[in-house]
């Protein structure tokens, strides 16, 4: 912030249209878009949906695809099968808390959307970043550590920036239950 400076009289045609107070060694650009995400919409449309109470009475089949269970194995045995045991109780938790969410708010088209977008993301992260460490059989600290940062953090990151007024409240507990809620219904495995 320049204090005190006046400038009358400049005369901009020697100068590129471009009149500077101080130094101009740095450039810097700003791109704000009015443009909102597709996140972002799907939000405004859920709190409107979810203020009128406009229920729907199906299922879309992107959401549906994550709450069919792929086989009958289950959270705790998909654990012991990855030698994580110890994470069931906190995992059990966390999928619950999730499950109460999206129970809460399956039948709201929006949030079916917004849902199934999300855990989606997460399925292709766990693919792609986690999976690849757990056949490599890096240490839990380390793929603990990389879900935080490539899935949590960045999920989380998104609905804040984009300022997502998200009625739902999800927060990093939701998105780490999301992905033992896909755990439970074997679309992530915990072993190679």
């Amino acid at each position: 912030m320049i204090l005190g400076t006046r400038q009358e009289g400049i005369d901009i045609s020697g100068h590129n249209g471009k009149v500077v107070a101080g130094d101009d060694n740095s450039t810097s650009y700003h791109q704000y878009s009015s443009k909102t995400s597709k996140l972002s919409k799907l939000f405004e449309r859920l709190n409107k949906e979810y203020n009128a109470n406009n229920e729907i009475s199906d299922i879309n089949d992107d959401l549906q695809r994550y709450l069919d269970k792929r086989d009958t194995i289950g959270l705790e045995q998909k654990l012991i099968n990855g030698n994580r045991e110890y994470l069931f109780d906190d995992a059990s938790w966390l999928k619950q808390e999730y499950a109460k969410k999206l129970t809460k708010f399956q039948f709201f088209e929006p949030a079916q959307e917004i849902h199934a977008l999300l855990l989606g993301i997460i399925l292709e992260k766990f693919r792609n970043r986690i999976y690849p460490l757990i056949r490599e059989k890096s240490s839990d600290i380390e793929i603990l550590k990389v879900i935080s940062e490539d899935i949590v953090n960045p999920i989380l990151n998104v609905l804040q920036e984009e300022g997502c007024d998200d009625v739902m409240g999800l927060d990093s507990t939701d998105i780490e239950g999301m992905i033992y809620f896909l755990t439970g219904r074997c679309h992530i495995k915990w072993n190679s």
